[in-house]
């Protein structure tokens, strides 16, 4: 039995699918990051090689459907060490049945897909309202995020589009990169914790975050408040980087 072991990328997802694709026996695919030892797998480093991967990238939206090709995007960016063999599973249901098995919701395959895909999808939607901005310099603007799920990649067209007038940077600090907005284009950097600790530190005042407290204290009717309702729609685990709550 193999086990495909990847470098993190999608790229590097679809490569492994394609080499795993064809294999009779059983078959993991797994990103480097989350490899374990294994006495029960051969394991196998897989190069990312870009032919293969635009291969399997036409394929999964030409012969499929771009449905079927944003799930298994959605379900790289899913917070789990055995989504990439799910992936492969989907793939290989989905070229054996065509893409109309995402349908079948009685298929236990397609059920752990959609409710994986709605888990992220939602996610990247709640936080388009949950990032708090810090002004960390003179019209520079910083803000710290620890998602359940990889989102980075779904919200830099949002944020891109509301803030195109600022410079600003999205860090998310569970997987320690962030999105870096200059004006002209949005692209990702490895940035540590360490490096956003220096950020804050070095920080000015900001007076936004004090007026933001101070427009949420005045807007707030302590005779309505909810707090169990106020959890449904702003979990608990996200309450860290909100000031407003702080």
């Amino acid at each position: 039995m193999k086990e495909y072991i990847y470098d993190n990328s999608f790229d590097g997802l679809l490569t492994a699918i394609f080499y795993a694709y064809s294999e009779k026996d059983a078959v993991r695919i797994t990103k480097d990051m989350n490899d374990l030892p294994n006495l029960f797998y051969e394991k196998v480093t897989v190069i990312t090689e870009q032919d293969k991967a635009e291969r399997v990238y036409t394929s999964l939206n030409s012969k499929l459907s771009y449905e079927t090709l944003s799930n298994v995007y959605y379900l790289y960016l899913y917070n789990d060490p055995a989504v990439d063999t799910l992936i492969l599973s989907y793939v290989k249901l989905c070229f054996k049945c065509s893409s109309t098995i995402n349908l079948a919701k009685n298929n236990d395959i397609i059920r752990t897909v959609d409710k994986y895909v709605r888990r992220v999808y939602g996610e990247a939607h709640r936080f388009h309202g949950f990032v708090r901005f810090k002004e960390v310099a003179p019209s520079v603007f910083y803000a710290q995020i620890e998602p359940d799920h990889d989102i980075l990649p779904l919200i830099v067209s949002h944020f891109k589009e509301r803030f195109s007038d600022q410079y600003f940077i999205i860090h998310d600090l569970r997987r320690e990169y962030a999105i870096i907005y200059d004006l002209k284009e949005a692209y990702f950097k490895d940035f540590s914790i360490e490096e956003g600790k220096k950020i804050v530190l070095s920080s000015q005042t900001d007076c936004f975050e004090s007026l933001f407290k101070s427009f949420y204290q005045a807007v707030t009717i302590e005779e309505r408040k909810n707090e169990r309702q106020r959890r449904s729609f702003m979990p608990k685990r996200y309450w860290k980087h909100l000031i407003e709550v702080k």
